[in-house]
């Protein structure tokens, strides 16, 4: 393995993996770094365009180049392309904002969002990644993931809010669930004040490839309400693996 490689992506995802851009001190600990490799490192990733310093700060952040890159492969199998109107469609019927995210090791990563025009809080970027057990599009895609991904996820529960699941029987549990009733649902899990509920896409083989979500402050609802957005949810999942030439197709 090439070492300096090697550091390179572990900058990476050191900061993928935060919300707030870091100090270089934070950086250079958190990777086993001296801050003076970690700097030459940094200082390398930024000119090549992958990090970045936030404006007016010393601190350091990821651009959105790495997930460019991404977005190109994800869209090469055209499963974004077939999805995006469709996840317009549900987007313009439903108060929330909707979310295609695909799984990346133990996390879940948003690949098309559109806004709600009915409240301005964002809660999830384009590009967004957070733990799969700790959003809704994430539960759905571990729970009908094989058991080495769900081994990867349970070993890896850090606590977001007071309501992340934080031990492996509370996530076999919640996996159970969810594979029982189709759905998956969160509320306050990785935000506080954030709700959200998803279904699966599924490829040509019946196997679940990507999650559809409405998130956002959603108010509290009846049993009725969540089974109507659920519903919705399932149609337009069901949309998309139709248009998508490599989605599910009925016997």
């Amino acid at each position: 393995m090439i070492k300096s490689v090697e550091k390179a992506f572990r900058l990476l995802e050191i900061l993928s993996d935060t919300r707030e851009p870091m100090r270089l001190r934070d950086i250079a600990a958190r990777s086993e770094m001296t801050r003076s490799n970690a700097l030459r490192m940094l200082q390398t990733l930024q000119e090549l365009g992958y990090v970045r310093q936030a404006e007016g700060s010393p601190l350091y952040e990821m651009s959105l180049k790495a997930f460019q890159i991404g977005a190109r492969r994800i869209s090469q199998d055209g499963l974004v392309t077939a999805a995006h109107p469709i996840v317009q469609d549900l987007a313009d019927k439903v108060e929330a904002n909707v979310l295609l995210s695909v799984r990346d090791g133990a996390h879940c990563v948003v690949v098309d969002r559109i806004e709600s025009r009915a409240f301005v809080r964002t809660f999830a970027q384009l590009g967004a990644r957070e733990p799969l057990q700790a959003v809704s599009a994430g539960k759905v895609l571990l729970a009908f993931s094989s058991p080495a991904v769900f081994e990867m996820a349970a070993a890896n529960l850090t606590p977001l809010t007071p309501r992340t699941i934080v031990t492996p029987e509370a996530l076999a549990a919640e996996m159970e669930k969810v594979r029982a009733q189709g759905f998956a649902t969160t509320e306050g899990e990785v935000k506080q004040d954030a709700k959200g509920i998803a279904v699966p896409v599924r490829g040509r083989l019946g196997d679940v490839v990507a999650a559809l979500t409405a998130s956002g402050p959603l108010p509290k609802m009846s049993d009725d309400e969540l089974h109507r957005y659920v519903e919705m949810l399932r149609s337009h999942a069901a949309l998309i693996e139709a248009a998508w030439p490599g989605g599910f197709r009925q016997a």
